[in-house]
C-alpha cells in the first residue's frame, strides 16, 4: 500500500506558523505523529510526503532525524502557489499503483484512525462525526453519492482507493485541466464514473490546531 501526504501549503491564518508538518501538538510535530500511527497502522506501506512551502526547514528537520525517517519518500512541489491540490497529487502520480491512502499534511491522527479499518472493504471516505469539518457528503445505500461544503457526515479528508479507483484517480490528475481541482472534486468526478466509494466510520477527537 501507498500513502501520499499533501504537505505542500500553509494552512488559511497558520502562514506564521510555518510548515504545516512542523507544527507541533503535544510536544511533537505532525509529520512525526502522523509517521507514527501510519507505520503501526500499515507496516508494510510506502509513505511520499509532498511538501512546497517552508520545505527546507522540514527537510532540514527530516535529516537530523535521518534513522527514524529513512524511508520517508520526500517529493517537492515548487508550485505549491500557483496550482491546487490536484497538481499536488500529480507529482506523486506514479505511486498510484494500487491500494493507496491520499491525506493531507495538517490531518492529525489518532490511535483509532485506522482502527477496524479494512481494505477488503474496497474505496472507503473516513467520516468522523465526532469533529465538525468544512466538508461533509451524502450517503445513500452505504455509498458516497456526493461530497461537498456544509454537509453532516463530516470528512476529516482521508481517502483510501483500491486499484481500480486509483487507476481513474490518475486519469483524472494526468489532465492539466483538472490540476486546480481539490481531491474531493476528483472523488465526485470519480463517482460520477459510477464507481463505487463506500463510507468508513472512524469517529474519535482530535486536538484543534491553534489559528493565528
Amino acid at each position: 500500500m501507498n500513502v501520499i501526504i499533501i504537505g505542500d501549503k500553509f494552512q488559511k491564518r497558520m502562514k506564521s506558523k510555518g510548515c504545516v508538518g512542523l507544527i507541533k501538538v503535544n510536544n511533537k510535530t505532525i509529520i512525526q505523529q502522523q509517521y507514527k500511527i501510519i507505520k503501526h497502522s500499515f507496516p508494510k506501506c510506502r509513505i511520499h510526503y509532498v511538501y512546497g512551502f517552508d520545505g527546507r526547514k522540514l527537510c532540514s528537520f527530516l535529516n537530523k532525524n535521518h534513522g527514524a525517517y529513512q524511508d520517508l519518500n520526500m517529493i517537492a512541489n515548487h508550485n505549491y502557489e500557483k496550482y491546487n491540490n490536484a497538481y499536488s497529487l500529480y507529482l506523486a502520480n506514479q505511486y498510484l499503483t494500487g491500494d493507496t491512502i491520499i491525506m493531507f499534511g495538517d490531518n492529525y491522527l489518532h490511535q483509532k484512525s485506522f482502527q477496524n479499518f479494512s481494505d477488503k472493504s474496497g474505496s472507503q471516505i473516513f467520516i468522523n462525526n465526532k469533529q465538525k469539518s468544512k466538508l461533509g457528503c451524502v450517503i445513500m445505500n452505504n455509498k458516497i453519492e456526493n461530497i461537498a461544503y456544509d454537509l453532516d457526515n463530516y470528512l476529516p479528508e482521508i481517502y483510501f482507493f483500491n486499484k481500480e479507483t486509483t487507476r481513474a484517480l490518475k486519469e483524472l490528475i494526468i489532465n492539466t485541466q483538472n490540476h486546480n481541482n481539490f481531491i474531493f472534486e476528483l472523488i465526485n468526478k470519480i463517482i460520477d464514473m459510477k464507481q463505487t466509494i463506500r463510507p468508513f466510520f472512524a469517529d474519535y477527537k482530535t486536538p484543534t490546531l491553534n489559528k493565528v
